[in-house]
Formats: structure tokens, C-alpha cells, sequence
């Protein structure tokens, strides 16, 4: 069931070029319909591809940018927001809508999500259990919204409250598998995870989707309980530190370096613990093929702007997943490289092929923005 990834189109790559070249040029004008599909505050990226699990699969993401503070307003980073949705010939579908919006010279700032999803994940157990033999393909419904409100507390400090909110329904398996015979694993039957969020967030970035400058700190505490309409009581900790460098002045060229935790404890349902791999850190590994209460990990990357628009990136990273921090080992490693596009030169952000290597893993990955 490993994933094939057979077709992947970007018309708007090759349009967003030429138009990008030809607003340099006064003699050109565009129609207001070219303009919304190639203009600087939009990227549009159809794709289509497949996978055993969910035959072909048709999709499309838009991406837009702006500046929530007014036109002019130079204190105020460029805000975006993106609409994801795709569609398989067995009738399945994920939907997704994410933004981050900085606001009124920064004094606010919201960042969130909220989405529908059924679509199989590939599920190998929990903690010393988790096996590649052990691999099944299981199905749910999910219902999902995670948002934090920050207000700004110091020059580059923000403190955040928010709400999560998680319905795991219609869980299935393949039949006589590890889910379903496992007798510990929690909410294998579902879950409805409702809980406070609690952030403090430290920024110094010139730009949050392609970074080239400065440091950053997320630290967010989730509490789910009875009283907060949730089915499981638990607790997790996430925290989350990034820095970049240039380490040539005369060059774009990033050094780029994070460490990530996630630490929870209590009742955890399994589609809650920390999960290792996926496009973000630790790629190599498919997402949740090692999944415990406790993750930790981290990576470094260089970014090499080789031309004007091409750059070419080598990462590499080291992560675990355990039950308790006091029995940390059987640490994995996870490289690779990948191929960076500046689909949008204003904005400055990035259309990135990256693949992955971990410990007998290997994945492809195709996004608009980086990693971290």
C-alpha cells in the first residue's frame, strides 16, 4: 500500500512565471480572471495522483496572501490563508481551510484550521507494538478545529488562547487487524477530544512561510476533560523551537535548524499521540507509522539558492517516539533532499519536492511553502 505518486500538475507554475515577468512590462495589461489566477496574492495548484488505498485522486489548493494591516502598513507581516480539498474515484474526501492573519501592526495575531476528512491512513500500532508487518489501512470520519488568538505582550512576544476541537466517527478497519485486536489501544471505536489551548509564542521571522532571518518559540499547553466536553481526559505539551541564519551575506542561501516536542499524559486517544514522520519533520517516516505519548525530535536544513528561482535543499534529522521521557531510546534518523521553485517572487514563497529517507522508509513530498 505504499503510495505512488503518478501525476502531479501545477499549470499555475508556468502561468504564474509568465506572469510575474510580463507585470514588469507597462505595455501588457491582464483581465481581472488571468489576474486572480497569476497575480502575487494567489497560487492555485491543481494536482491529481494515486494511491492502492484510494484509487486515483483528484484535488486542487488555492493560497492567498495579504496584508490584514492596510496597504502601505510595513509593520504588519504579509497574512495568507489556503482552501485544500481532494476527491477519490471510492468516494472519499478531505477538506481543509488553514490561515495565519497578522493584524493591526501585529498587535493580534490568529492562527488555526478547521476541516472534514475520510480518508484511509496507514495504521502500524502504538509504541514497541508498532510494526511495518503490522501495517493496516483504516478509515474514519474526522471533524477538526484547532485556532489559537494571540495578543501581542512584548516587542516580539505573543500570548494566545484558543479552543480545539477533534470528532474521530465511523472507524474501520481492514477486519481482523492490529486496531482491531489490540485490546489497549484508546477511542479505537472513536473519540470527541474538546480542550482549551494555552500558548506563549516568541517571533522574530521576516516570513512565516518561507524564513530566510531570525528565531522563533511556540510553547502550547491542551487540557481535555469532562468539563471541557471531551470523551478522554488527558493533557499534552507542545514546544517548538526554530532558528535561521544567512550564512553568506552576498548569498539567500538559509541555514535553517528545529527542535520539536510533544508530551502528553492520561486517557490519550491514538489518533492524539505524537506521531513521527510526515512532510514537516522526520520525513522519510509516513506520518504515525511510530506513534507514542511522548515525541521528541528535531532537524537541520540547508537551502541553497542555486538560481533566481531554483534552489536546491539537504536535511536531516533525528527523532523517537516513548510512553515516558525516563526511557528515552532507539533513536531514528531521517534525510534526504529536495527541489525548491519561487512560484512567487514578491511573497517570496516556495513550491517544494522534497524526499525522504528514515529507517527502512522512504517518502515523496509536494507543498507550497517550507517545512519549518
Amino acid at each position: 500500500m505504499k503510495k505512488i505518486l503518478l501525476i502531479t500538475v501545477l499549470i499555475i507554475t508556468s502561468i504564474q512565471t509568465q506572469a510575474s515577468d510580463i507585470e514588469d512590462s507597462t505595455q501588457v495589461s491582464k483581465s481581472k480572471v488571468v489576474q486572480f489566477f497569476t497575480g502575487h496574492k494567489y497560487l492555485v495548484a491543481p494536482f491529481v495522483f494515486y494511491m492502492p488505498e484510494t484509487n486515483w485522486v483528484l484535488g486542487a489548493g488555492v493560497k492567498r496572501f495579504f496584508n490584514a494591516g492596510g496597504e502601505g502598513d510595513s509593520l504588519t507581516r504579509v497574512s495568507n490563508t489556503a482552501i485544500f480539498m481532494q476527491y477519490s474515484l471510492n468516494n472519499q474526501i478531505m477538506f481543509e481551510h488553514n490561515y495565519q492573519i497578522f493584524a493591526d501592526k501585529e498587535k493580534y495575531y490568529f492562527v488555526g484550521y478547521y476541516g472534514y476528512s475520510r480518508f484511509p491512513v496507514l495504521y502500524y500500532g502504538v509504541g514497541s507494538e508498532a510494526k511495518p508487518a503490522n501495517e493496516e489501512a483504516i478509515t474514519y470520519e474526522l471533524l477538526r478545529f484547532d485556532n489559537l488568538s494571540y495578543r501581542k505582550v512584548g516587542k516580539h512576544s505573543f500570548a494566545g488562547l484558543g479552543w480545539r476541537y477533534f470528532k474521530m466517527y465511523n472507524v474501520k478497519g481492514t477486519g481482523n487487524g492490529i486496531l482491531e485486536n489490540s485490546t489497549n489501544v484508546v477511542g479505537k471505536t472513536g473519540s470527541s477530544i474538546s480542550g482549551l489551548n494555552v500558548s506563549y509564542q516568541y517571533d522574530t521571522r521576516d516570513n512565516v512561510l518561507t524564513t530566510s532571518k531570525g528565531n522563533y518559540a511556540q510553547f502550547v499547553y491542551s487540557l481535555h476533560n469532562n468539563l471541557t466536553g471531551s470523551s478522554h481526559s488527558f493533557q499534552r505539551w507542545q514546544v517548538d523551537l526554530r532558528t535561521f541564519h544567512r550564512p553568506f551575506k552576498q548569498r539567500e542561501d538559509v541555514l535553517a535548524f528545529q527542535a520539536y516536542g510533544y508530551l502528553s499524559s492520561g486517557d490519550v486517544p491514538f489518533n492524539e499521540l505524537g506521531m513521527l514522520g510526515g512532510d514537516m519533520i522526520m520525513r522519510g517516516y509516513y506520518l504515525g507509522s511510530l506513534r507514542d505519548k511522548n515525541l521528541l525530535a528535531a532537524q537541520g536544513e540547508y537551502r541553497w539558492q542555486a538560481l533566481k528561482r531554483w534552489g536546491l535543499v539537504g536535511f536531516a534529522g533525528l527523532g523517537c517516539v516513548h510512553n515516558k521521557l525516563d526511557n528515552i531510546n532507539n533513536i531514528l534518523p531521517s534525510y534526504g533532499g529536495g527541489l525548491r521553485f519561487k512560484i512567487n517572487r514578491k511573497e517570496n514563497v516556495n513550491v517544494r519536492v522534497d524526499y525522504g529517507f528514515g529507517n527502512g522508509q522512504q517518502n515523496l513530498y509536494f507543498f507550497i511553502a517550507e517545512a519549518f
